[in-house]
């Protein structure tokens, strides 16, 4: 029979007049109650359990000669259509509702509309086909399985656990990678949903071992695709709520959590001690600063010859100490815990600044003098910044003289347009004689058309710094007589170019950089080179001006004719 005439003959009209308006109105209530608990079609028959003052079962028949039933409660013993008759088939009717919605929608409405007509066999059936063909799938479906039927304890997980995270796979490719995790995924997400039946301490257990077998798992796994991050988030939260069910006393679990935070695989377990502030509470954390604190304090000072292992150690027990001594402001802790793991120039220069920043500046001098002697010679930026520390500390003995005699020797090695900013606002702010602007340009002059010494060690030019000078204080004029006949730097050139108000100067600085761009010989270049033309064209106002432009055009069709490439965007940006 039609869906259509199967609802003709549940409509209300008739359903008042097999059961009267006085138990239709009760069936009504019933079904929009949620009290029609399932029902089943076979055939032309249709049963339900309906809950009442019991739990009452109804039986349906619906055929082309009508709609009839009856129900084992009191008020109908089996014959008269009682108000769970009506509730049922108002149940039935909204489904065939929904069955002409879905049977109009897309694909998968029509599916969903085709499977709620089969029997629950046939359901069961199918979908363990479909399980069956995905390992996946089966993996997950049997961890459910296994979690309902009560098969799933501490011993059964663990071995779940094993299984879902082997070692020594020797995983590269993104698809090997993404099965091994989604298979890991789903005995993850079970151990979560196994958290409230377990025992806290074996739950706890269990948690660390998924931790430990996930990271020797990855020892042999390229997961730059990041398939791993699900499990470890999941196991990250799940490791600090299983901290928080335990009920351990404070000091137990500060050391628990400082046997992590030391261990091999620390890096995958949230930061300790922050994430577990709660677990911990004012106790534990009070304890578990007090451990690390007996353990800094049986340390010895961090050997010179240390090694990264050995400083990266020390430096990992430093961090949690120090954040405390600076919450509370505490300088001569500040202090102890950076001397005692100090061992390099940076270190002592750290130390140093920290003196200056507390006020400190009777111990400036030793420390600095202590990262003078640690120095490393192929590392000159510590020598620089010790310099500059240097300047600090002289300008807040009022030795200003001094401070800017080595401001300016660090200009003469960096060259550095901040340093020479610096030098000029340190000789204006304490009105010193020394005219520093005059004597660096006079320094860089001289030294215009020297060759360096090592042309391969990294040393600016002193006809890029100039310009460079020149640029920033907009001295255009200067700028451009230096750098007319000498080779200047291409970034600096094309910034004179842009400052320049006349494209009469301008054109013939883009020209300069658009042939040692088509000299590159590259694509990209190429590119830039139409990029500049475009540029210096937009900035024309003249005929004059479009003229020369236009000629220079066709000196760089005849001068780069063979630059197949440059030339064919060339032609494009500016028709011939």
């Amino acid at each position: 029979m039609k869906q259509q005439d199967e609802a003709a003959l549940l409509s209300d009209r008739q359903l008042i007049l097999l059961a009267g308006e006085a138990a239709f109105g009760r069936g009504v209530a019933y079904f929009r109650q949620g009290q029609v608990l399932g029902w089943n079609k076979k055939g032309e028959t249709i049963t339900a359990e309906v809950e009442g003052s019991e739990c009452y079962h109804v039986t349906l028949t619906l055929n082309k000669r009508g709609l009839d039933g009856g129900c084992d409660c009191p008020a109908s013993e089996g014959i008269d259509f009682c108000k769970h008759c009506v509730a049922t088939a108002l149940a039935y009717r909204a489904e065939l509702g929904e069955q002409e919605r879905l049977s109009e929608g897309g694909d998968i409405d029509r599916v969903r509309a085709y499977l709620q007509q089969l029997d629950k066999s046939s359901l069961v059936d199918a979908l363990v086909e479909l399980i069956e063909e995905d390992p996946v799938s089966l993996h997950l479906w049997s961890l459910r399985a296994d979690a309902v039927l009560g098969v799933l304890d501490h011993k059964t997980l663990k071995k779940r656990i094993t299984a879902a995270f082997p070692i020594n796979r020797d995983l590269y490719r993104y698809g090997q990678v993404q099965t091994f995790f989604a298979k890991a995924e789903a005995v993850v997400d079970q151990l979560a949903e196994q958290a409230p039946r377990l025992p806290p301490e074996k739950y706890l257990a269990l948690v660390e071992y998924a931790i430990l077998r996930m990271a020797r798992a990855l020892e042999t796994i390229d997961d730059s695709g990041g398939y791993r991050l699900h499990c470890e988030a999941t196991l990250q939260t799940l490791h600090v709520q299983s901290t928080q069910r335990l009920g351990w006393p404070a000091e137990k679990l500060a050391n628990h959590l400082y046997g992590i935070a030391f261990g091999d695989h620390y890096d995958f377990y949230p930061e300790i001690p922050g994430a577990y502030t709660e677990a911990l509470g004012s106790e534990g954390m009070e304890a578990y600063q007090a451990l690390l604190q007996e353990v800094w304090d049986a340390l010895p000072s961090l050997p010179a010859e240390a090694g990264w292992s050995e400083k990266f150690r020390y430096r990992r027990l430093r961090e949690p100490l120090l954040k405390r001594a600076e919450a509370r402001g505490d300088f001569v802790a500040i202090l102890a815990l950076h001397q005692k793991s100090a061992t390099s120039s940076q270190d002592y220069l750290e130390i140093a600044e920290l003196c200056m920043i507390h006020d400190a500046w009777d111990q400036v001098e030793l420390w600095l003098a202590r990262a003078a002697k640690a120095e490393d010679k192929r590392y000159p930026h510590w020598r620089r910044e010790r310099e500059r520390l240097w300047i600090r500390l002289l300008l807040h003995r009022g030795e200003t003289e001094a401070a800017a005699e080595r401001q300016w020797q660090i200009y003469q090695q960096t060259q550095q347009l901040d340093d020479y900013r610096h030098l000029l606002a340190l000789a204006e702010e304490h009105g010193l004689a020394t005219d520093y602007r005059q004597q660096v340009h006079d320094w860089l002059t001289e030294r215009l058309d020297q060759v360096p010494q090592n042309p391969w060690a990294f040393a600016p030019q002193a006809i890029n710094s100039l310009l460079e000078i020149y640029l920033s204080e907009h001295r255009l004029d200067e700028a451009l007589t230096l750098c007319a006949d000498r080779p200047v730097n291409g970034g600096l050139l094309l910034k004179l170019a842009q400052a320049l108000d006349d494209p009469d100067k301008s054109l013939p600085l883009y020209l300069r950089l658009v042939r040692s761009e088509v000299r590159n010989t590259d694509n990209k270049s190429y590119r830039r080179a139409i990029a500049q033309l475009e540029e210096l064209h937009g900035t024309l106002d003249t005929v004059a001006q479009q003229q020369a432009f236009a000629t220079a055009l066709i000196e760089l069709r005849v001068e780069f004719r063979q630059k197949r490439n440059f030339i064919k965007w060339l032609n494009e940006a500016f028709p011939p």
